[in-house]
């Protein structure tokens, strides 16, 4: 792999500057032609400097070092997430067996990450194994969340509210708040982390639905509202219009609900194969399980209109 100062000589060449456009007041010109040379290392402070003025973020410029390629964490989680958005649990069980015991850290780190998926898929209380240990433990020690642990969190609800209780959430989904502004700024959101908390919440939402807590369910509502449209991409746009259309399957009004529901639906319909079959299959069980809600409750709603 070529060198740091390698990769900007590069990044700068192809952009058609100068070094005294890219390095003038950070670095002497001498300095500059032996750190592009290899010859020499350069600071962070510095390194962030050139950056900017090769207007390219330290992600992308890993991402070019790396001979344009996404780090092998990256490349992990989006291999396991792929598999469990299209419901390619064969795929996903392979991933887990070859990786859980791997020399990387990390690989053992996502490969319990995907086991506690499978296990929540379809189990309403998901425990503490050999496989969701290492998630488990990474996640609820670590003393802050970065960016890419932002992602894996919300596996974490479902096992605390197993062991712990459902009264374990609360401090558990302040602290995922509190870290999530730390990365919002006056300027927006810049990493998008507004989309990790919504999927958290949405995470939460369906704990609480699973552990009968419904009431906590219903005032789920002000947390999904609260976050601003504007600071999510598309994806998160879609997913806070589908957790209010099943907010309202259950506590709203049903006929919004299913408004808002089919509008997601059409858009993920025009994709061959589907992109996020979890989306169809949370759909289809969360009507069934509304319904049963309503219909015990028929001094609250009128289930008459449901059928």
């Amino acid at each position: 792999m070529t060198n740091i100062g390698e990769t900007i000589h590069q990044i700068r060449l192809s952009k058609g500057l100068t070094q005294q456009e890219v390095y003038s007041g950070i670095i002497s010109r001498s300095f500059a032609s032996r750190f592009e040379s290899g010859a020499n290392d350069i600071g962070a402070s510095k390194l962030f400097a050139i950056l900017d003025n090769l207007a390219i973020s330290a992600d992308e410029l890993r991402f070019i070092h790396q001979n344009y390629q996404p780090s092998a964490y990256d490349q992990a989680l989006w291999t396991i997430r792929h598999a469990y958005e299209t419901l390619n649990f064969p795929a996903l069980a392979t991933w887990i067996r070859e990786h859980r015991h791997s020399p990387h850290a990390y690989e053992q780190l996502i490969a319990s990450y995907a086991s506690i998926l499978m296990l929540s898929y379809d189990h309403r209380s998901v425990g503490v194994t050999t496989t969701t240990q290492p998630a488990f433990d990474h996640l609820r020690q670590a003393k802050t969340w970065t960016l890419q642990e932002l992602k894996l969190v919300p596996v974490l609800i479902p096992i605390i509210a197993s062991i712990d209780g459902l009264a374990a959430l609360t401090p558990l989904t302040t602290r995922m708040a509190a870290n999530c502004a730390s990365y919002q700024t006056a300027w927006g959101d810049p990493f998008h982390v507004s989309n990790d908390l919504l999927n958290f919440y949405g995470s939460l939402f369906q704990t609480k639905l699973n552990f009968h807590d419904f009431q906590s369910a219903q005032n789920l509502k002000t947390k999904f509202t609260a976050i601003d449209s504007h600071q999510l991409n598309w994806d998160g746009r879609l997913s806070q219009q589908f957790w209010l259309g099943i907010w309202n399957l259950y506590f709203g009004d049903w006929q919004i609900g299913n408004q808002l529901l089919d509008e997601v639906s059409v858009l993920e319909t025009h994709h061959h194969p589907r992109i996020d079959n979890t989306l169809f299959a949370i759909r289809n069980v969360r009507t069934k399980q509304a319904q049963t809600y309503r219909q015990s409750h028929p001094n609250i709603f009128n289930t008459e209109s449901l059928f």
